[in-house]
C-alpha cells in the first residue's frame, strides 16, 4: 500500500523534474515499479513514451545528455543508456537503440575503444541490466530529425539547434523552462520540507532563456553552471542563480557610476517564482534557422525575448535579447557568457576557450568560441567560481532609469572558430547597422542583413477594427529593406536577375530598395458592428523565395 501511494503521482503523469541528473533516477524507479507490479500497459501511456523520445532528442554530439538544472558533465550516463535500451525494447524504436549505443561507446563499454580490461562493479551492473532490459532484435537507426523543440514547448521547454548527429556536428541547447503551474501540490510539498530556495521545485535552476550547451567539432564552447558546491547551497545561489548561466539577468536597482556591475548582479540567488516563459516562434529555412522565446518577470518588471539565428552553412549564431520594461524605475541588466579563459580580445570581440569541465574533465575538442559584441555598451570580465572550477564571466551591461515601455537590446554573435583562425578578421565580418527601440539589423559581409523587431506589439492600433494593424503601423526601416515582420532576412550574395533572397515571419509586406518583394493580398474582415465592410491585409505566418516560382 505504501508503494502504491508513493507511485500514484507518477503513473501516467508528467515528471516534475527538470534536471539532467534526476531524470533517469525517476524513470528508472518508475520502470522498476511497473515491472514489479506487472503494469506493462502503462508503457503505452504517452507520458511514459515521451521521456524516452525526449532523451533521444536531447542527445549531444558527445553522446551525452546536456547539463541543465542540477547536473554534471557525464553524470548518470549509464542510467540514460539503460533506459533507452528498455525504451527500444518496449517500442521497437531503433533511434533509442542508436542513442543508447552512442552513450555506451562514449563510456567505452561498447565500440572499438572499449576498455574493459579493468572491470568494476558499475560496468558489471550496466552489462547485466542491459541484458535484462535490452533486445538484440531491435536494430539501431540514426535519428533523422534536426533542429527544433525537444519534442514540444509545454513540458520540456527546450530548443535544440543541430546540424546533424555526428560527433563533429554543431549543437546548441536553449532552456526556457520555468517552474510551471502544474503538479502544484507536489511542488508545494517540496517547498515546505526542503531547504532549496535557490532552485525551482523540480531541481531546475534560474536558467530561463539560457544556453546550456554549445558544441562544434567535438569541442564544448558554452557549458552550464553545474550543481551546487555544497548543501544547502553556496555563495550567491551556489551555481543555481541566474548569474551562473549564459543568459540575460536584470535587477531593479541603481548602479553607482563607478560601482562594479556584479555588486548589483550578485544576490542571495533565491529562485524568482514569478517568472513565466513561452516560445514565440521557430522557423527553419534553407540558409538559416530562427527562434524567439520569452521570459516574463512581473516581480522585477520586464519581459525579455531571446532571438537566436543560426547560419546553417557556417554555424555562427546571432543572439538578440530584446528587453521591454513594464515599470518606470532604475534597472541594471547584463548579458552574460561564461568560459574558462579569455585568451585574446579586440575592440568588440573576445576569443573564449574552455579547456576543462568541472575541473576534472578535459574538453573533448580544441575549438574556441569567438564572441562579437557589436554595441557600444559597458563590457567587462568577472572572475568567478563556477561549475567546480575557476571561470570567467564576460558581460555587456547597462544601468539607468527606464520608463515603462522602454526597450533595451543586447546583441552578440557566437562564432565557433579553430585555434589557428584570425579572430579579428572574422569579427570584422559582423556589423550592427541599426540599434534602437524599433529593432536591430546585423549585417554580415556587407551583403546579408538580419532584422529583428524589438517590440512585437508596436504595430497594434487603438481603433477597434480587424485586423488591429496595417503595414504602415508596423513597418521598420532596417537599412536596405523595410518591413513589418517580426524577423526578416535579406541577402544579395546569391540573388538571381537582381532579385535578392529573402525570408520573413509574421508580416504583411517586405520592400527592398524600390522593389516590393512580398505583399499580402487584401480581403474583407468581419467587424464588431456585425458587417464585413472593412478591407485589410492579414499577416502571413512565414514566406521566403529560396525555391519555387517566386525566385
Amino acid at each position: 500500500r505504501v508503494f502504491e501511494i508513493l507511485a500514484s503521482d507518477t503513473i501516467r503523469s508528467w515528471e516534475i523534474e527538470d534536471a539532467s541528473v534526476y531524470h533517469p533516477i525517476w524513470l528508472h524507479a518508475y520502470v522498476n515499479y511497473l515491472d514489479l507490479t506487472g503494469r506493462d500497459k502503462v508503457f503505452s501511456s504517452p507520458m511514459v513514451r515521451y521521456y524516452f523520445d525526449y532523451f533521444v532528442a536531447l542527445l549531444t554530439p558527445a553522446g551525452t545528455i546536456p547539463e541543465f538544472g542540477d547536473g554534471h558533465w557525464w553524470m548518470n550516463l549509464s542510467e540514460y543508456a539503460l533506459l533507452l535500451e528498455r525504451g527500444a525494447r518496449e517500442y521497437g524504436d531503433g533511434t533509442m537503440k542508436w542513442a543508447a549505443n552512442r552513450m555506451l561507446e562514449q563510456m567505452e563499454i561498447l565500440g572499438s575503444g572499449a576498455a574493459l580490461a579493468t572491470p568494476n562493479v558499475g560496468v558489471a551492473r550496466t552489462l547485466i541490466r542491459r541484458r535484462e532490459w535490452g533486445s538484440a532484435s531491435v536494430e539501431p537507426v540514426a535519428p533523422t530529425y534536426t533542429s527544433g523543440d525537444a519534442l514540444e514547448e509545454i513540458i520540456s521547454k527546450k530548443l535544440v539547434l543541430r546540424s546533424g548527429w555526428d560527433p563533429d556536428d554543431f549543437y546548441l541547447m536553449l532552456n526556457y523552462k520555468d517552474e510551471g503551474y502544474y503538479s502544484v501540490m507536489q511542488k508545494d510539498y517540496l517547498k515546505q520540507i526542503l531547504a532549496v530556495e535557490e532552485e525551482k521545485m523540480h531541481h531546475g535552476q534560474s536558467d530561463e532563456n539560457g544556453i546550456s550547451l554549445m558544441m562544434k567539432n567535438g569541442a564544448v564552447l558554452l557549458s552550464d553552471g553545474g550543481y551546487r558546491p555544497r548543501a544547502p547551497s553556496g555563495e550567491f545561489g551556489g551555481y543555481r542563480a541566474d548569474i551562473f548561466h549564459n543568459r540575460v539577468v536584470v535587477r531593479d536597482e541603481r548602479r553607482g557610476i563607478d560601482q562594479p556591475y556584479f555588486d548589483i548582479l550578485r544576490n542571495s540567488g533565491a529562485y524568482n517564482e514569478s517568472v513565466q516563459t513561452t516560445k514565440i516562434d521557430f522557423q527553419q529555412y534553407e540558409p538559416f534557422e530562427y527562434s524567439r522565446t520569452r521570459i516574463n518577470d512581473p516581480r522585477t518588471g520586464y519581459t525579455g525575448d531571446r532571438v537566436l539565428v543560426r547560419d546553417r552553412s557556417e554555424d555562427y549564431v546571432i543572439v538578440v535579447d530584446a528587453l521591454q520594461f513594464t515599470e518606470s524605475k532604475y534597472f541594471t541588466a547584463a548579458q552574460l557568457w561564461h568560459t574558462r579563459q579569455i585568451v585574446e580580445s579586440g575592440d568588440n570581440w573576445f576569443r573564449m576557450r574552455i579547456d576543462s569541465l568541472m575541473g576534472r574533465f578535459a574538453n573533448p575538442g580544441d575549438g574556441d568560441l569567438l564572441v562579437v559584441l557589436p554595441q557600444s555598451l559597458d563590457t567587462g570580465v568577472e572572475s568567478e567560481e563556477r561549475a567546480e572550477q575557476a571561470e570567467k564571466a564576460l558581460y555587456q551591461a547597462v544601468s539607468r532609469y527606464f520608463r515603462a515601455g522602454s526597450i533595451e537590446t543586447f546583441v552578440a554573435v557566437l562564432v565557433p572558430i579553430n585555434r589557428q583562425d584570425d579572430a579579428a578578421s572574422i569579427a570584422a565580418r559582423f556589423e550592427l547597422t541599426k540599434d534602437d527601440d524599433e529593432g536591430v539589423t546585423v549585417t554580415v559581409d556587407g551583403n546579408t542583413w538580419y532584422g529583428v523587431k524589438a517590440d512585437l506589439y508596436r504595430d497594434v492600433l487603438n481603433e477597434d477594427i480587424r485586423p488591429r494593424y496595417n503595414y504602415d503601423s508596423g513597418k521598420i526601416n532596417y537599412g536596405p529593406f523595410t518591413t513589418d515582420a517580426d524577423f526578416a532576412f535579406v541577402t544579395t550574395r546569391n540573388g538571381r536577375n537582381g532579385t535578392p533572397q529573402y525570408a520573413a515571419t509574421n508580416f504583411v509586406r517586405l520592400d527592398f530598395g524600390n522593389s516590393t518583394l512580398f505583399d499580402a493580398p487584401s480581403s474583407q474582415f468581419f467587424q464588431v458592428w456585425g458587417r464585413s465592410d472593412h478591407v485589410g491585409r492579414a499577416k502571413w505566418r512565414s514566406w521566403d523565395n529560396f525555391a519555387g516560382d517566386d525566385f
